[in-house]
């Protein structure tokens, strides 16, 4: 039943994010499964300052898990069931790894990055992208997989576009599907996930038992569980449940077990030969073995790591060469507290219906790291659309009304003079006046009697209609800016 569990809500999380796109089917449940986190929520809170509406939902899951243990770890979570899914192909039912399946060497470690992205949290810096599984599962989708499903699709139709038109199927032999383009960013997703499974080596589920955070803070909960498993008397200790649980819990005496590293998979119960272990009300199982009792030293230890990485981050060197070219997506919070609140999920990514946003790489430094960007060139920003705004589970991107669109700004066009080629070359060029949607472009009659177009400032949006329409090659000659963006407003 488990089994059948997991790939529903592997398969759900799949459709779900397929459907994160425009027109919405409806945002306030494509992103459910980043809304449930409970990190991105507690990470996002401390280091924005604020409350967030959504956070409500993960704070439910952190309650559950103190009633019903790591149940999300092992029913619900799709990293957790596309690693164990991906660890039982790659070798099967074998419990030959390189480390016994009850040995807990590095389960410490989890929790040292708990605590990391927790300080880094409370000095302002957002580090939660960097190992919450949900955001590394949208990852994966998002900058991995949609984009080599676009290409065979595309590629599909290429090849039965004759069939199509023999039997007047236009509006198949029509269609072409848009290509995300996300640079190197689906590469090193397929790399991450090939050492995460590469990892299962060495234990079953290293990724959940050792480096996991989400895991780690649902453990802190589920030390208190209000169910537990009940092992008789009658147990002949024959290690069989200790050999094949799937995150370790079971430990050298057999009837105890570790109900903060047990995620609820009940695969000991079956496993049981004389049919004597079952889950049960706490006050009727044995004492438990909690693993994990940090030692002040390692506490202080990791909490010096946290704050050290916040203040490597506010004050690396290589703020020095951030970009003053990066436009954010409207509705972007300003920008110390975007890069605090925003998780890097990619749900606004998949989200855009043109492509205009693309993760960063280093254009904002490494604090800004796969943020999302506006990339005018690739995609305009649509004046009728919201979709990043709805997305966005931690409001790094605050929602607005559709109707409040032409009030944001992105930022201002403006000519390059000597790559247009109405000023450079005198030619008739009116691509961009007439892409404009805001009636930002004018013609002034110069000296010599030729019209040149400017840009109105007052009136332009920044939605890079322009930019993206222009006939020149390369560069364009007129570009969006980020001056003149109000990210300081406030929307409903």
């Amino acid at each position: 039943m488990r089994r059948a569990v997991q790939i529903l809500c592997l398969a759900l999380f799949v459709f779900l994010l397929a459907e994160t796109t425009w027109p919405p089917p409806d945002f306030a449940v494509v992103n459910g499964f980043l809304k449930i986190d409970p990190l991105l929520s507690l990470q996002a809170m401390l280091a924005g300052r604020a409350w967030i509406a959504a956070a409500g939902l993960g704070l439910v899951v952190l309650l559950l898990s103190a009633v019903l243990g790591r149940f999300f770890c092992g029913w619900v979570c799709p990293m957790g069931a596309c690693l164990e899914l991906g660890d039982r192909a790659l070798y099967g039912k074998t419990t030959h790894r390189r480390w016994k399946n009850y040995e807990r060497r590095g389960r410490w470690i989890k929790y040292g990055v708990l605590i990391v992205i927790l300080v880094a949290s409370l000095f302002g810096q957002g580090l939660v992208y960097l190992a919450d599984p949900i955001c590394w599962i949208t990852r994966l989708m998002t900058y991995a997989l949609w984009p080599v499903l676009a290409t065979l699709t595309n590629a599909g139709l290429y090849v039965f576009r004759p069939v199509f038109e023999e039997f007047n199927w236009m509006t198949l032999a029509r269609t072409e599907v848009a290509q995300p383009m996300f640079g190197g960013f689906g590469f090193l997703v397929v790399v991450f996930f090939a050492i995460l499974f590469w990892l299962g080596r060495w234990q079953r589920r290293f990724w959940c038992r050792s480096l996991c955070p989400l895991g780690a803070l649902l453990a802190l909960p589920a030390r208190f569980t209000l169910f537990s498993r009940q092992v008789s008397d009658a147990c002949d200790n024959d290690g069989k449940c200790a050999r094949t649980c799937e995150t370790g819990a079971i430990g050298d005496d057999r009837r105890r077990y570790d109900p903060m590293e047990c995620i609820q998979c009940g695969r000991c119960v079956p496993d049981c030969h004389l049919k004597v272990t079952r889950f049960a009300p706490v006050w009727l199982a044995p004492s438990r073995q909690p693993s994990f009792d940090a030692s002040r030293r390692q506490a202080i230890l990791w909490t010096a790591g946290g704050a050290t990485a916040a203040a490597w981050l506010a004050y690396n060197p290589s703020r020095l060469l951030v970009s003053d070219a990066v436009i954010r997506p409207p509705g972007a919070l300003p920008e110390n507290a975007f890069l605090a609140t925003c998780v890097r999920c990619g749900q606004c990514v998949k989200a855009c219906p043109t492509h205009c946003l693309q993760p960063t790489a280093l254009e904002t430094g490494i604090a800004g790291l796969m943020t999302p960007a506006a990339v005018m060139r690739l995609g305009p920003c649509d004046q009728n659309c919201n979709a990043c705004s709805l997305v966005c589970p931690t409001a790094a991107i605050r929602p607005f009304h559709i109707v409040e669109k032409p009030a944001i700004r992105l930022g201002t066009a403006i000519i390059d003079h000597p790559r247009c080629v109405v000023w450079e070359q005198g030619l008739a060029c009116l691509v961009c006046d007439e892409n404009c949607q805001y009636g930002a472009i004018v013609w002034h009659e110069e000296a010599n009697g030729d019209r040149r177009p400017y840009v109105e400032e007052k009136k332009c949006n920044g939605c890079g209609n322009c930019e993206h329409a222009c006939p020149v090659h390369g560069m364009a000659a007129i570009r969006v800016i980020p001056s003149g963006d109000n990210r300081e407003m406030r929307f409903s």
